[in-house]
């Protein structure tokens, strides 16, 4: 007897026959079927679905045999798989590799065999689809194409399952991957929970006394008891400076509190454009002449909104003062008010300064995102400002936006509703136009 050498590709093979999970699985009419179809059509008494692992060949389906497996060495299977034809034994007596082969001389007594290999989609011959007889024969044309096909229906339930094993694999991973990502979102809301809690906690511990410091510097600075040293009216400048800016991140964050909460409260009335933005422009004048840049207003015509006005203005405030902080001496900030066609109103302010790359605009908008670069650093804000501006303007029923090119400036533009309450939005607005 001569044992069937091993295929060169035995460890794809295998991994293969492992992928379908088909070993030692009961039976299924859907290859008891074609095992018994192949017996029919080839008039033998015995067929078998013989998947050859590592040192045995067992049988996913059987006809006229009570054996569930034999040994590698001895199966004729392990000799098919080495081909991609038909395997034929006409007489195992007259054939010097069977012909001592213990299921030649004992049960279920070999002697004729025809195997088809079972081959995966991938090229792997995991088995046959076999049949046997007890005495030397032949098989004829229609028999060999016959259990040819039957061996390609088999070999397709086999990579069926393969398939099937793998996308039941995948699925377990993407539920245990959505279950992570559920409890990480779980852990990262809890985590921002506490955040805002404590921010929302020592805001409201620091605005009375900041206040209390703040008008506390400003009656100094005002000579309520008299005239202060050079120096020392310095240091008091100084401090007010620094404790508006701290007044001013304290009422951001309590501000954003609302946001987060849903419970800013916004109070519409009718607004003319041009009043209100002729008193921002008063209000940022010494700013502005402190930078040493113009301000320039366009309002096109007599325009009126639906608007919460000091909400608004706090918009038009902190987008104007960015411009004014990051516009070079000599240049000019343009504040651009239009009425569109259809109803809706678009803010535009265009500055002069840095500009902004192409792939941080998406980041703008975030909570306490600051941009990194050149003229940003000693110009850093508490990163709420644009955060806060878009909440607004979205909860007025607009939309708000930004177009900057890195060396051209910025405009930042945002659109409201008609008064006659029609909220058209359009995220794509273009920028107003300036004279």
């Amino acid at each position: 007897m001569k044992a069937a050498p091993p295929p060169s590709d035995e460890i794809e093979r295998l991994v293969a026959l492992s992928e379908a999970a088909i070993l030692d699985t009961p039976p299924e009419p859907a290859f008891d079927d074609l095992t018994r179809l192949a017996a029919a059509i080839c008039r033998t008494p015995i067929a078998l679905v013989s998947l050859v692992d590592r040192e045995r060949q067992w049988f996913k389906s059987k006809v006229g045999l009570d054996a569930s497996e034999t040994p590698r060495e001895v199966a004729f299977c392990a000799h098919a798989i080495l081909g991609e034809q038909l395997f034929l034994v006409p007489d195992a007596h007259e054939d010097a590799r069977f012909a001592d082969n213990p299921l030649v001389t004992g049960g279920p007594h070999v002697r004729f065999y025809a195997g088809a290999p079972l081959a995966t989609a991938d090229g792997h011959n995991v088995g046959t689809l076999c049949v046997i007889d007890h005495g030397p024969r032949q098989l004829d044309d229609a028999q060999r194409a016959a259990l040819t096909a039957l061996a390609r229906q088999v070999a397709a339930q086999i990579d069926l399952r393969r398939a099937n094993g793998r996308l039941a694999k995948l699925n377990g991973e993407l539920v245990a991957r959505a279950r992570e990502a559920q409890a990480l979102a779980e852990e990262r809301k809890a985590v921002e929970r506490v955040k805002d809690e404590f921010v929302s906690t020592v805001s409201h511990e620091l605005r009375t006394p900041l206040t209390s410091i703040r008008g506390a510097l400003g009656l100094l600075e005002g000579g309520v008891l008299g005239p202060l040293p050079d120096g020392a009216m310095e240091l008091v400048q100084i401090a007010r400076t620094n404790t508006d800016r701290l007044v001013r991140l304290v009422n951001d964050i309590l501000d954003l509190e609302k946001i987060v909460a849903g419970k800013l409260e916004l109070h519409p009335k009718r607004v003319d454009v041009r009043r209100l933005v002729s008193g921002l422009v008063d209000s940022l004048g010494p700013v502005a002449s402190e930078a040493r840049v113009e301000l320039f207003v366009d309002v096109r015509g007599e325009i009126e909104v639906v608007v919460d006005e000091d909400r608004i203005a706090q918009v038009l405030t902190n987008l104007m003062s960015n411009a004014l902080k990051f516009s070079p001496p000599e240049a000019r900030v343009e504040l651009g008010v239009e009425a569109k066609a259809d109803g809706r109103v678009c803010f535009a302010v265009r500055d002069r300064g840095p500009g902004i790359a192409e792939a941080d605009l998406g980041r703008l908008f975030k909570r306490f995102e600051q941009l990194e670069g050149e003229g940003r650093r000693e110009q850093r804000g508490t990163g709420l400002g644009l955060a806060i501006s878009k909440a607004i303007v979205e909860q007025h029923g607009g939309a708000i936006g930004v177009a900057s090119k890195l060396g051209q400036g910025s405009t930042f533009w945002f659109e409201l509703p008609s008064p006659n309450g029609e909220a058209r939005r359009n995220p794509g607005a273009p920028a107003v136009g300036f004279a």
